[in-house]
């Protein structure tokens, strides 16, 4: 009687959390939202500090072959300092762990784990943002806090997701804005990736002046403006080929985000844009290492 008591309670727990976890359909929603931007969080983190040192380089060319250039010419980073890098960095930072909590939240992970990415989404968020988030958003992060036993745990981190991706879906269209300058070309945006397509051209302009020449110069500083010339040329295609995918990568992020909070909240949806957005990554980062290598 007492293990007939016992199997009767356990199956009413188990319906009762079940209940109150997530579905199938949000569960993949939220892993596949989750997984594309950690991607472009992770992408965006290493290509700013790619710019920065392709601009550095790019005008140690520069200095080289033209010789009306002198220490005092160049700024080397100019524009991509150490600290505006830093902030953009936080940003891309701020996206990719809100993007592995998310997948921690719908997938079997240690609850420590969670405490961790919570704490550092928040301190990133807040660099990159420049402004503490509103009571509501801390208190959905806060919600990571779980309980004991692996039922609870499960329960609380459905309810936990149902929290954080309604409040946290500003924080995330504001971090996508953030990046929507930075991997701009369109004429009069001032951001890392208008800087150093125009750090090539500039390079490529004074090395075509030394490889069209003809043998007004050595051997030597020729193949000096050959070289010069194949790292603005790489640097062109590549921010071009760079700018089309990721501007429709971080328009597809902001698509998706909103629709993320309607299948969170069950509201009447489309899963395109969350589809969509996903392709739209993956299109991104197989570009992105072709581009790199």
């Amino acid at each position: 009687m007492k293990n007939t008591f016992r199997i009767i309670s356990f199956c009413l727990v188990v319906a009762l959390l079940s209940g109150c976890g997530l579905t199938k359909n949000q569960i993949v929603k939220t892993q596949s939202f989750g997984s594309a931007t950690t991607s472009i969080g992770a992408l965006g983190e290493e290509e700013f500090l790619n710019i920065r040192n392709g601009i550095i380089e790019m005008n140690k060319e520069l200095v080289s072959i033209d010789n009306t250039k002198t220490s005092n010419s160049l700024v080397f980073d100019k524009p991509t300092f150490t600290e505006p890098t830093s902030e953009r960095i936080a940003a891309c930072k701020a996206l990719k762990l809100y993007g592995e909590l998310l997948v921690q939240l719908v997938t079997e992970d240690r609850s420590e784990n969670l405490q961790k990415a919570a704490n550092k989404l928040i301190d990133n968020t807040t660099v990159a943002l420049k402004k503490d988030l509103t009571e509501d958003q801390k208190v959905a992060i806060n919600k990571i806090i779980v309980g004991l036993g692996s039922f609870w745990v499960e329960k609380k981190k459905a309810d936990a997701a149902k929290e954080i991706i309604p409040a946290y879906k500003q924080p995330v269209d504001d971090l996508a804005e953030l990046l929507i300058e930075d991997f701009s070309l369109e004429e009069g945006t001032l951001g890392y990736l208008k800087a150093y397509n125009t750090t090539a051209k500039r390079l490529k302009n004074a090395s075509m002046r030394l490889v069209n020449a003809g043998n007004k110069y050595s051997v030597l500083e020729r193949d000096r403006a050959v070289h010069a010339f194949v790292i603005a040329e790489k640097a062109i295609i590549k921010s071009t080929e760079l700018s089309k995918k990721a501007k429709k990568a971080i328009d597809g992020l902001k698509k998706a985000n909103n629709e993320l909070v309607k299948v969170i909240n069950k509201q009447e949806y489309s899963t395109d844009d969350i589809k969509k957005y996903a392709e739209q990554i993956q299109e991104l980062v197989n570009v992105y290492q072709v581009l790199t290598n």
